[in-house]
């Protein structure tokens, strides 16, 4: 089976399932209506699983060519631009792929156990099977998005996906704050999806295609010509169109992957049912952002690239502190998982786009596995969430405790820096240590390296200068004095340095630009698609070229690294929080220890989710990354703006990679700074709950924590603000719009027909007495002799009618009589006729 096929095929069987358990769920009941999603799911998952060790077991020549016969179909045209359905078939597409269906398919698999001891009848109508039935729709969606090649059909199946998060969300429907969480989510997630629109707008109208690498190569084309996009002078508070685009389409991810500002509906989605939570925080919802972000990587500008980093910083620090004070199991893993996405839309703002992808993959399966852990403890506990009320629960729930661990050192980013083991150096970790501390060497290489990278020689600022604007054959001069500037700046000779060495051949095979903009044959290709420059436009590949669209990026403010430093300490803190108050120490609560149980159905999909994060950690680094920084190789090969491999130290393909300037190299410094954050953080919660709450409480009664605990616990006040300004803001407009109404239009319209009855009246007196003296005089008098008139006619009319038989017969015979002698009159007799007159009158003569 071809793989386009098997992908496929797995995107309409859960399809197939919802339309199965919509139509005729109620006859299936429990449990079947489980069975039938659950062995949808299965089916995804066994064709992610078969394409993903088909990928594995081809070299990067046949991906190339199963890459570029990729399946397109064209469906129709909306005037010159083309509707194609088509398959994205590359690295990130079988990752993503495997990683929903894998993650969704033990979720369906928890989901059976826990939905099983929930009441699902509202009105005597059963929502069993409605439940999975949303399920299937909400994979259906997410797969759909995952393989399109169209950024049309993505964003369709994008609003798919937060139809269903809505009907989720809101499955209690019956309960007032699951069906205001329902509609916060839709409602915030289509405040960024306006932003989406607009950015795949301009999209559209400056490339003329929804097709992703035809937009890309256009672009690029068009960056290099200074047409189109890039040669509009519109510009917003100082963001040329082309920015706006990219942030336009950074926007739909604001949304979905809830940022800053948007960040407020994710905490409320917990409303659902648990399995909801741990399907929208870890393989789908969120999840689709930060694919956006990944795949439209190639159409953003500096300053768009830059805003997605803010965005992504702001993100990961606010959320991580609110997740401090939170007391709502489900809660603290909802603002961990905000966090944790901010540090994913940062890696991809400094440009660590491996890294973020990385970590995308990693915290899908442990973030997973907390939650279903999490379900676990409130289904047993009989619904109680209040991790205070807890305690005590790893001799009840054994399986979920230590499942759970296992998930809070991943996202603490467990690991042992400098220690490695064998001749291969295995580092021990998982993987949170891992991707989070690559986001952070990107972030420092970004922060204190990049100012150095070419600029450290006057002959590296002229080239950089050159290279940003010539397309043709000053382009590999220039880049050779980059090289040349790197070698220097680096303080190795250009013979004996491998990376130089690396450059000197990469300048000679960049791509050439003839005076039509056509790329000639020394284009360079891709090592997955086997393009060349010529199919998708200017292919800045190479670290020269890289080097020099670097000079013209700005630099990241050391603020920017410094606090997902700080964050790292604070993540193991939070969550060492919530396992410590939820299994160690005492029980605070009898009644939910006493009742507190494990469910087999349900543990099990822990277990494997624990196995699945380990494996994931160290397989990432030997399968799953090499597959990512592939993919990245077409993803990131932009004109405008560059990506940094964070754990390679060689140049390769379309990114940067690492430097080993003397004492600055990234990993060692951060081993210093950040290596044992697990440690201090996780040791840090341990001894302020160790007594329970008793040294906690006694800190927030302490000023200024008092008031930090205050604005934290009220969730910095977000919600406030945006009832306040938004919400009340939009009652005040209404009341004012129909204030307008009443008293302004209303009564504009009023005082016209007052106006028009006064001068009514007015008139009337005036023209009151020569009115009536023609009335009276003429009308009434004209009137009054017709109705005489009538009445006389009238009168001499009804004379005849007598009511006697014989007045009857005499008019009729006069009339008879009188009709006989004009029509002997006027019409001559025929001979016959005279013959009968003579006859009659004859007979009557001799009476």
């Amino acid at each position: 089976m071809q793989y386009q096929t098997a992908l496929a095929l797995g995107v309409v069987i859960p399809l197939i399932s919802f339309g199965i358990l919509a139509f005729w769920g109620p006859r299936l009941g429990k449990p079947k209506a489980s069975w039938v999603a659950l062995a949808a799911i299965g089916f995804s998952a066994g064709m992610g699983i078969y394409v993903l060790a088909g990928w594995l077991g081809v070299d990067a020549a046949t991906r190339a060519t199963l890459a570029e016969s990729a399946y397109r179909y064209d469906w129709g045209r909306i005037g010159d631009i083309p509707i194609t359905v088509g398959v994205k078939l590359d690295s990130l597409t079988v990752i993503m792929y495997f990683m929903v269906t894998f993650i969704a398919f033990w979720i369906h698999f928890f989901s059976i156990g826990y939905m099983a001891g929930h009441s699902d009848e509202v009105d005597g109508v059963s929502k069993y099977h409605r439940f999975f039935a949303y399920l299937s729709l909400f994979c259906f969606s997410m797969l759909g998005l995952v393989i399109s090649s169209s950024l049309l059909f993505l964003f369709i199946f994008w609003e798919l996906v937060g139809l269903c998060s809505y009907l989720l969300i809101g499955f209690y429907f019956e309960r007032k704050y699951a069906s205001n969480a329902a509609m916060k989510a839709f409602i915030t997630n289509r405040v960024g999806d306006f932003g989406f629109i607009l950015g795949l707008a301009l999209v559209v109208i400056y490339t003329g295609t929804f097709d992703i690498d035809a937009a890309a190569a256009s672009i690029a084309q068009q960056f290099h010509a200074k047409s189109g996009i890039f040669a509009e002078s519109f510009n917003l508070w100082g963001l040329s169109l082309a920015t706006i685009m990219g942030i336009g389409l950074f926007c739909g991810a604001m949304g979905k992957s809830a940022q800053f500002p948007l960040h407020v509906w994710l905490p409320d989605a917990m409303a659902g049912p648990t399995p909801v939570s741990a399907l929208i925080h870890a393989a789908t919802m969120v999840a689709a952002g930060v694919y956006l972000v990944a795949r439209v990587f190639r159409l953003l500008t500096p300053e768009a690239q830059m805003f997605i980093a803010v965005i992504g910083c702001i993100t990961l620090t606010i959320t991580a502190l609110i997740a401090i004070v939170q007391t709502d199991i489900k809660k603290v893993l909802a603002y961990s998982t905000l966090s944790q996405l901010g540090y994913m839309i940062f890696g991809l703002g400094v440009g660590a786009w491996v890294a973020a992808l990385f970590h995308l993959m990693t915290h899908a399966f442990f973030k997973a596995m907390l939650f279903l852990g999490s379900g676990q403890v409130i289904e047993g506990c009989h619904h109680e969430q209040d991790i205070t009320k807890m305690g005590g629960l790893r001799k009840k729930m054994p399986v979920t405790c230590w499942t759970f661990f296992i998930g809070v050192l991943a996202i603490a980013g467990f690991g042992l820096p400098g220690v490695a083991f064998g001749p291969d150096h295995f580092k021990l970790g998982l993987g949170g240590y891992f991707s989070k501390d690559e986001i952070l060497a990107v972030a420092y290489e970004r922060a204190f390296n990049f100012p150095a990278w070419g600029k450290t020689d006057a002959a590296a600022d002229d080239a950089g200068e050159h290279a940003a604007a010539s397309p043709n054959e000053e382009l590999r001069i220039a880049n050779g004095e980059v090289a040349a500037a790197y070698s220097r700046a680096h303080s190795v000779g250009p013979a004996s340095s491998p990376l130089s060495q690396a450059a000197s051949l990469t300048s000679q095979a960049l791509p050439l630009t003839d005076e039509t903009g056509q790329h000639g044959a020394q284009s360079a290709g891709h090592t997955e698609t086997g393009h060349g420059a010529d199919a998708h436009g200017d292919h800045a590949t190479g670290t020269p070229a890289k080097l020099a669209i670097a000079q013209r990026l700005p630099n990241l403010p050391t603020w920017m690294f410094w606090l997902p430093i700080i964050i790292a300490y604070i993540t193991p803190f939070y969550m060492m929080r919530v396992w410590w108050l939820t299994f160690c120490g005492k029980p605070r609560d009898h009644h939910v220890y006493d009742h507190a149980h494990e469910s087999p159905m349900m543990w099990i999909p822990l277990a494997v989710l624990a196995v699945g994060t380990v494996f994931c950690s160290y397989n990432m680094l030997g399968t799953f990354r090499p597959m990512l920084a592939e993919a990245a190789a077409i993803a990131t090969d932009s004109s405008m703006i560059v990506a940094v491999d964070g754990e390679a130290h060689h140049a390769g393909g379309s990114m940067l990679t690492l430097t080993h300037m003397p004492g600055r190299d990234p990993h060692a410094a951060l081993a210093k700074i950040v290596g044992w954050s697990w440690l201090i953080g996780m040791g840090l919660a341990a001894f302020l709950y160790l007594r329970g709450l008793e040294i906690a409480a006694g800190l927030k009664r302490i000023w200024p924590l008092s008031a930090i605990h205050k604005a934290l616990d009220n969730k910095l006040y977000f919600d406030h603000v945006y009832d306040a300004v938004l919400v009340g803001g939009t009652v005040v407009f209404g009341q004012v719009c129909s204030a307008i109404d009443k008293y302004i239009v209303d009564g504009l319209v009023n005082l016209s027909a007052g106006v028009t009855r006064l001068l009514g009246v007015f008139m009337g007196r005036q023209l009151d007495m020569p009115v009536k003296k023609t009335d009276w005089g003429l009308l009434d008098r004209i009137a009054n002799e017709l109705a005489e008139a009538m009445l006389d006619i009238g009168m001499h009319i009804r004379r005849p009618q007598s009511g006697r038989i014989r007045s009857y017969v005499v008019l009729a015979a006069g009339t008879a009589a009188v009709a006989l002698l004009v029509v002997l009159y006027y019409e001559p007799l025929s001979s016959g006729c005279q013959w009968f007159l003579r006859k009659t009158l004859s007979l009557a003569s001799a009476q």
